[in-house]
């Protein structure tokens, strides 16, 4: 399987081993060894994944790397973190991811399917569509923030609160309720008009940039 290594915050290595990973195209830095690149495109199969995409934008051009050797990766100075995603699957904006490997089957999801109206709604508050990206399977993904991006747990008892563009993506059995009524930031004067967080309640994580888009 490819070997990922963090270089710092901002770069990654990856080694193959006859093996393929998909990547933003334009974030390849740097290679060694023998390694083959094409262009991929990232998105749900067939006619379906062909639509969504073309109405949401959600997909975008990828660079495949395949073969032998290690190729290094980054994107406009932002932060690098890895993901290990084990057998499940990681719902992530596409705009957040840097690469991910061959063994992952990306997909895309109507956020609609993921707590009914609110996933309409955390759509509409956001700006970011009504899709998202999936990636399923087992593997790793590493994903780009603005500042450290930061994995708070999800529990049943403990549920977390989210401003929609601090969220990155998530993984487990999460369910997500739109909260309108409280928001930090109508209280310190930085917002105006109507604020919004996303609670995440269930068993899982939620990733999130430590500053705003």
């Amino acid at each position: 399987m490819p070997a990922y290594q963090q270089i710092n915050e901002k770069m990654i290595e990856v080694k193959l081993n006859n093996e393929e990973i998909f990547a933003k195209k334009g974030a390849m830095i740097s290679y060694q060894g023998n390694v083959a690149f094409s262009r991929s495109f990232l998105g749900g199969q067939g006619v379906q994944g062909l639509a969504e995409r073309a109405v949401t934008n959600e997909g975008y051009a990828l660079m495949s790397a395949k073969g032998t050797g290690s190729v290094y990766y980054a994107q406009g100075g932002l932060f690098v973190t890895i993901v290990p995603v084990r057998g499940e699957t990681l719902y992530v904006e596409s705009d957040n991811v840097l690469a991910f490997d061959a063994r992952l089957t990306p997909g895309t999801m109507f956020l609609g399917n993921q707590g009914g109206v609110s996933g309409l709604v955390r759509g509409a508050a956001t700006g970011q569509g009504l899709f998202t990206t999936t990636l399923q399977g087992t593997g790793e993904v590493a994903i780009l923030s603005d500042g450290n991006a930061i994995g708070l747990p999800v529990t049943n008892e403990v549920p977390v609160f989210v401003d929609p563009q601090a969220y990155i993506g998530h993984t487990g059995q999460l369910s997500s309720s739109i909260v309108t009524d409280l928001n930090w930031k109508t209280f310190v004067g930085q917002a105006s008009g109507e604020s919004y967080q996303v609670k995440f309640s269930g068993q899982g994580t939620v990733y999130i940039q430590a500053s705003e888009r």
